[in-house]
C-alpha cells in the first residue's frame, strides 16, 4: 500500500522561516564584521611590523644622510711618558697636550646632495611597501573571511540535502521490503548518500583548515562570521579607466618607481666621484704640559689646511657604470611590473563584472532547482518518476546552491583583490562594507514562494568611519576648475613655505588619519618637525586638476616640487577634501607614483 505524500503547509513553512530569519538576526548582533576584524588584527600582523620597521630605517639613513652636510668636530687628548736622552743624560718626562679640530668637506661634486635625493626615494619606496602590505594583508583576511563562511553554507547547504536523501532512502527501504520496488533502487540511494557523505567530510577538512588559518591571522575563533559584501562605486568605470586608475594608486608600482628614481640619483651620487674633493680642516692646540720642559716646544698652535683629493684608476668608473646598470634593471622591473599589473587588472575586472552579471540568474536557478526537486519527489512517490530522476534532480539543487554561493564569495573576493591594486580596500570596508546573508530559503531544500519568505534579515552595520570611495575622473575636464579649492592648495603650500605649523594644521579636518598605523599625535609631532625646521622651504604647484565629487566631497591632484637647502623632490600628490562648516579641510593625503622625468633628465647629474 504506497503511503500518500504529505504536502507541506504554508502557514507552518512561513512561520518556521520567520523563527529562523529571527534567530539569525539576534545571533548576528553579535557577529564578527569583517571591518571589525580587519582593524582589530591589521597592525598585528608581523608582515606590517616589518614594513613599518624598514620605513623607520629608511627615515633613520634620511638622518644619517643629511649629516653629511655638517662638519664633524674632533677633540684629543694625550697623556704620555718617555724616557729621553738630552746630552747623554736620561731623563723622564710627561707630556700631556689637548687639541680641537674642524673638517668640513666643502664640495664633492654633489655627491652628498644625490644621496640625500636617493634615500628620499628610498624611504618614499618603503612608505609605499607598507602600504602594500597593509592591502594585501587586508585582502588575505577577506579572502579567508570569505572562505570560512563559503565553507560553512556549503557543508549546511549539503548537510540539509543528505538529511532529504535519508528520509528518501528510508521510503525506499520500506518499498524494498514490502517487496514493490528492486533491490537495485536501494543500492542506487547508498551510492548517492556515499558520494555526499565523501564529500562533506572533504568540505570539513577544507573548513579546519580555514578555521585554522582564520584563528592564526586573527588570534580568534571564527564564531559568528557574516557573508560579507563591498558595494560597488556609484560609477563604475570601465576596464580601461580602472587600469589608468591603478597605475596612478598601486602601492606596488609607486614603490617600484620610487626605487628606480633613487637608483637614477645614484648615478648622480656616482659621477660626483669623478670631481676633486675639496675638504677645509681647521686644528688648534688647546694645552701643552711637558714635565720636564724640553729645550723647544709647540705649546699653542692654529693651523688651516685645504686639501684637494683628486681620484684616479678606475674604480669611480665602475661605480658609475654600476649605478647606470642598476638603475636601467630598476626601471625594467618597474616596466614589468606594470604590464603585470596592467594585466592582472583586465583578468580580475572581466572575472568581477561576468560574477556580478550571472548572481541573478543563479539566484533563479536554485529556485527551478527547488521546484523540480520537489515536484519530482512527489512523482516519485505517485509512481510517475524514476528514483533515478529524483537522486539527480537533487544533485542539481545542491549544485545549484553550491554555485550561488561561491559566486558571492568569488564577488567580494575579486572585488578586493581590485581595490588592493588600487591601495583601497582598506578605506572601501569601512565606507562600503555591508553583510550580504544568502536568504535562507534559498539553502534549503524545499522551495519558498516570495510572498511567504521570511522577512529579510536586519543589516549589521559596520562600524561608522569617513567615506572615502575610489575617485572617477570625470568623462571630460571641466572648463573652469573650482577657483575656491585652488586658493584653498596655495593657502596650503603658503603656510608650508612660511613654516607656520598651525597655520599648515588648520587647513587638515579634525579627523583626519594619517594611515600606516601612526596616530595623529605623531603625524603632527612629525609635519611639526619637518615643517618649521626645514632650511628656507619653497613649494610650486603645477598640473592642477580637479576631481569633483559632490558639493560636500572632492579631491584634487597636482605635481608638488618641493626644495628646502640643498634638498629637491618632486611627486603627484591627492588631497582628498571635505566641507566642514563651510570650509573645506584635507580628509585625506596620498602621494601618487611620481611624474617620469623626461629622457634627457637621465644624463643630468
Amino acid at each position: 500500500m504506497s503511503s500518500t505524500p504529505t504536502r507541506p503547509n504554508p502557514v507552518r513553512r512561513h512561520l518556521a522561516a520567520l523563527v529562523a530569519g529571527l534567530g539569525l538576526a539576534a545571533g548576528a548582533g553579535h557577529a564578527d564584521t569583517l571591518p571589525a576584524v580587519v582593524d582589530k588584527v591589521l597592525l598585528q600582523q608581523p608582515s606590517v611590523r616589518s614594513a613599518q620597521a624598514l620605513l623607520r630605517a629608511a627615515e633613520a639613513q634620511v638622518t644619517q644622510v643629511r649629516s653629511d652636510f655638517l662638519p664633524s668636530v674632533g677633540l684629543t687628548y694625550r697623556n704620555s711618558d718617555a724616557r729621553d736622552e738630552t746630552a747623554g743624560n736620561p731623563i723622564n718626562r710627561n707630556v700631556r697636550r689637548s687639541d680641537a679640530s674642524l673638517r668640513w668637506n666643502i664640495f664633492n661634486g654633489g655627491t652628498d646632495t644625490s644621496r640625500l635625493r636617493s634615500i628620499g626615494f628610498s624611504r618614499d619606496a618603503a612608505d609605499a611597501d607598507l602600504d602594500n602590505t597593509l592591502e594585501q594583508v587586508a585582502y588575505e583576511i577577506t579572502e579567508n573571511y570569505s572562505d570560512v563562511v563559503r565553507l560553512r553554507q556549503t557543508i549546511d547547504t549539503l548537510q540539509a540535502t543528505l538529511a532529504r536523501q535519508e528520509r528518501v532512502e528510508a521510503s525506499v527501504a520500506r518499498r524494498v521490503d514490502a517487496g514493490r520496488i528492486a533491490s537495485a533502487e536501494l543500492d542506487l540511494m547508498h551510492v548517492r548518500l556515499i558520494q555526499n557523505r565523501a564529500l562533506l567530510g572533504q568540505l570539513r577538512a577544507q573548513l579546519g583548515t580555514a578555521e585554522y588559518r582564520y584563528r592564526l591571522l586573527t588570534g580568534q575563533p571564527p564564531e559568528q562570521l557574516v557573508a560579507p559584501a563591498i558595494a560597488p562605486a556609484d560609477n563604475t568605470p570601465d576596464a580601461d579607466t580602472l587600469v589608468e586608475r591603478i597605475h596612478e594608486r598601486n602601492p606596488r608600482l609607486r614603490a617600484a618607481l620610487q626605487r628606480s628614481a633613487a637608483r637614477q640619483a645614484d648615478i648622480g651620487a656616482a659621477r660626483g666621484s669623478f670631481f676633486p674633493a675639496v675638504d677645509l680642516s681647521y686644528s688648534k692646540r688647546l694645552d701643552n704640559t711637558t714635565i720636564p720642559t724640553p729645550v723647544s716646544d709647540t705649546d699653542r698652535s692654529a693651523q688651516m689646511m685645504v686639501s684637494l683629493d683628486i681620484p684616479l684608476g678606475g674604480r669611480n668608473l665602475g661605480r658609475h657604470t654600476e649605478a647606470v646598470e642598476r638603475h636601467q634593471a630598476a626601471q625594467a622591473d618597474a616596466d614589468d611590473l606594470l604590464m603585470k599589473v596592467s594585466k592582472d587588472i583586465t583578468d580580475l575586472h572581466r572575472q568581477y563584472s561576468e560574477a556580478r552579471q550571472i548572481a541573478p540568474a543563479l539566484e533563479l536557478r536554485v529556485a527551478a532547482a527547488q521546484r523540480v526537486s520537489a515536484a519530482y519527489e512527489l512523482h516519485f512517490e505517485a509512481g510517475r518518476r524514476s528514483l533515478n530522476d529524483l537522486s539527480i534532480a537533487q544533485g542539481d539543487l545542491f549544485e545549484a546552491q553550491r554555485s550561488l554561493i561561491e559566486n558571492r564569495a568569488q564577488q567580494t573576493t575579486l572585488q578586493a583583490q581590485l581595490l588592493g591594486l588600487a591601495g583601497e580596500l582598506r578605506s572601501a570596508l569601512r565606507s562600503r562594507y555591508r553583510p550580504a546573508p544568502i536568504a535562507p530559503e534559498l539553502l534549503g531544500t524545499q522551495y519558498v514562494p516570495p510572498a511567504l519568505a521570511a522577512a529579510p534579515v536586519p543589516v549589521v552595520d559596520a562600524a561608522p568611519a569617513p567615506q572615502v570611495d575610489l575617485v572617477t575622473p570625470p568623462a571630460a575636464p571641466s572648463a573652469s576648475p573650482d577657483e575656491a579649492l585652488r586658493r584653498r592648495v596655495d593657502a596650503w603650500a603658503a603656510a608650508w613655505a612660511a613654516q607656520d605649523f598651525d597655520a599648515y594644521r588648520a587647513f587638515y579636518s579634525a579627523a583626519f588619519q594619517p594611515g600606516k598605523g601612526r596616530s595623529t599625535a605623531d603625524w603632527e609631532a612629525e609635519r611639526r618637525q619637518r615643517v618649521t625646521q626645514a632650511r628656507s622651504p619653497a613649494l610650486r604647484i603645477e598640473a592642477f586638476r580637479l576631481k569633483a565629487r559632490n558639493p560636500e566631497r572632492s579631491s584634487t591632484v597636482f605635481v608638488q616640487h618641493y626644495s628646502a637647502g640643498r634638498y629637491r623632490d618632486t611627486v603627484r600628490k591627492q588631497l582628498d577634501w571635505v566641507k566642514e562648516d563651510g570650509q573645506w579641510k584635507i580628509a585625506g593625503e596620498t602621494v601618487l607614483a611620481a611624474p617620469r622625468p623626461a629622457a634627457t633628465d637621465s644624463a643630468a647629474p
